[in-house]
């Protein structure tokens, strides 16, 4: 009797339950496949995504290289005299050592924030160092006028030019004409033909005659004129 009943009642047991063992069952296939899968990722033969790093160098979002560029080669260079002059009829006052020069055109003691390079009338005025045209004037004091940004905060006025031979926003290389001298100074007019030369650093006048003399260098950079 006991032997009987025994497969009947685990038939009506299954029979009673089968949704509550399907759901076990279901429950432990989920459990089995996530252990399987967690196991092959972490296993040796695993891929793992890493990023892909820029050959070049390059950060994330930047487009491209961040290499620094290789500066441009520098080199020494001095300045040079403008012109073939024979005297200096009137030199430059720095208001301190020299206060005053006379100035024969107007018969007046006064400052003199440059200098007067006599020559002869018509001589080649050239470029003391390469540089940009700023300014290309006429004045009655001062004539015709070139004014040249030299790089490294250092312009030249050239000043009392008979002929111009250059237009604003030129380049031009050291010892390119840029015209020639004259007598169109009327401030300075009875000194005869001369180069009336200015040079400014960071805005403030200083003695051109170094820079004449060549006693003055800069760098430039090689890659510009």
């Amino acid at each position: 009797m006991s032997t009987t009943n025994q497969p009947n009642k685990f038939t009506r047991f299954v029979r009673n339950n089968a949704a509550l063992l399907l759901m076990i069952f279901c429950i432990v296939a989920i459990v089995t496949v996530v252990l399987v899968v967690s196991l092959t990722d972490n296993g040796p033969d695993s891929v793992i995504s890493k990023p892909v790093e820029n050959p070049n160098g390059g950060g994330d979002g930047d487009g491209g290289s961040t290499q620094k560029p290789t500066p441009a080669p520098s080199v020494k260079v001095f300045f040079q005299s403008p012109l073939d002059y024979t005297a200096v009829s009137m030199g430059y006052t720095d208001g301190t050592d020299v206060l005053f020069v006379f100035n024969s055109t107007l018969d007046t003691w006064q400052s003199h924030k440059g200098v007067d390079l006599v020559a002869e009338e018509g001589a080649e005025v050239s470029a003391m160092l390469g540089g940009t045209v700023v300014e290309v004037s006429e004045s009655y004091g001062m004539g015709n006028v070139v004014k040249i940004d030299h790089g490294n905060n250092v312009v030249a006025t050239y000043a009392s030019l008979a002929d111009v031979n250059v237009v604003q926003g030129q380049v031009v290389n050291q010892g390119d004409k840029i015209g020639t001298v004259g007598t169109t100074a009327s401030y300075e007019f009875a000194d005869g033909a001369h180069l009336h030369l200015e040079i400014c650093v960071d805005g403030k006048a200083v003695d051109p005659m170094p820079y004449v003399n060549g006693q003055v260098e800069v760098e430039k950079d090689t890659s510009t004129k």
